[in-house]
């Protein structure tokens, strides 16, 4: 089992990118276990467990890492509010923790433990850690900035980044957080991306792989095979039918639609509900990235803009200028 555990697989890319079908991929292939949902395990569990002995460190796991196994479809606890899609009941959440405890050392665990012992228990309860599995797969977006504690603490870890054309990743992510401004979220969006090129650069090939949300879209077989040689597993049809914990998956979009296969509706959407000032911001501060990535440059109609958002898109391009001198 320490062979097992020694071989995550981090899904990285900004939220609402595509990794959550990535995730639901992978998740009935023979040789991994994908646990189901997000733990956020270095931007929230890390920075709650600090200063914290061991009892208090315990709860914190059951609080922030396995509380999704929690489950109560008449009086529902707020993580599981929302997601009506979704539904743990089956699982046994004092069997999950009583799992976690077991798996984790008796002496002086380190914060990678209780990772490993929350995916542990979770396999070990439903029974779907098999002698077959080589992998374990955790899906959190913005893995891609904590890279250092990834490798240092499970050197043999890999990790697939999924990147999405910036404006189909804005309109969605927008619906969730309508507080966001295209410049918030374009800035976002490039810190993400770029941590994913500097992973590759200096982890490289081997280690990290990026792959294009909309090539996985329309070409399934081919991607999902080259992320099969990338993690030397025999490709398999299942990487094909998305799947949540061994049960049937319904997309994770924002636009109320349900998906149980692989679909290239979400392709292209922005073009008609982006904001024509929204996307000239995203275009203006994403350029490079934007082309590096091959997604076509759109042609903006700034007459239907008025002077004070036409002088804020003049000033952006000069800010953006004087950064490249």
């Amino acid at each position: 089992m320490s062979e097992f555990i020694d071989n995550p697989v981090f899904i990285c890319g900004h939220p609402k990118a595509g990794t959550s079908l990535v995730t639901a991929l992978l998740d009935g292939h023979p040789n991994i276990l994908a646990y189901p949902e997000e733990t956020l395990f270095f931007r929230r569990f890390l920075p709650a467990i600090q200063g914290k002995d061991f009892v208090e460190r315990i709860d914190l796991a059951k609080k922030l890492l396995i509380h999704i196994f929690e489950w109560n479809q008449e009086n529902p606890p707020e993580h599981q509010q929302n997601f009506a899609d979704r539904d743990y009941s089956h699982i046994s959440f004092p069997e999950v923790c009583q799992h976690m405890v077991d798996a984790l050392p008796d002496q002086n665990p380190k914060p990678a433990d209780f990772l490993n012992a929350a995916i542990l228990a979770f396999g070990r309860t439903t029974n779907l850690l098999t002698k077959n599995k080589r992998y374990w797969v955790e899906k959190t977006p913005y893995n891609e900035l904590f890279t250092e504690n990834i490798f240092n603490w499970w050197p043999r870890a890999k990790c697939i980044h999924i990147i999405r054309d910036p404006r189909d990743n804005f309109v969605s992510y927008e619906r969730k957080h309508p507080e966001w401004t295209a410049k918030v979220f374009i800035t976002n969006w490039n810190r993400s991306t770029r941590a994913g090129l500097d992973n590759l650069e200096k982890f490289g090939k081997e280690k990290y792989l990026i792959i294009r949300f909309e090539d996985l879209l329309t070409d399934p077989e081919e991607i999902t095979r080259e992320v099969a040689n990338f993690l030397d597993i025999v490709w398999d049809n299942a990487l094909l039918e998305p799947t949540r914990a061994g049960d049937d998956w319904q997309g994770n979009s924002m636009f109320a639609e349900k998906y149980r296969s692989i679909s290239t509706a979400p392709i292209g959407r922005w073009k008609d509900l982006i904001d024509p000032f929204e996307l000239e911001i995203i275009q203006i501060i994403g350029e490079e990235i934007i082309a590096l990535y091959d997604y076509d440059i759109a042609e903006v109609d700034r007459k239907s803009m008025n002077l004070k958002q036409n002088l804020y898109l003049l000033g952006e391009r000069f800010k953006k200028k004087l950064k490249q001198l």
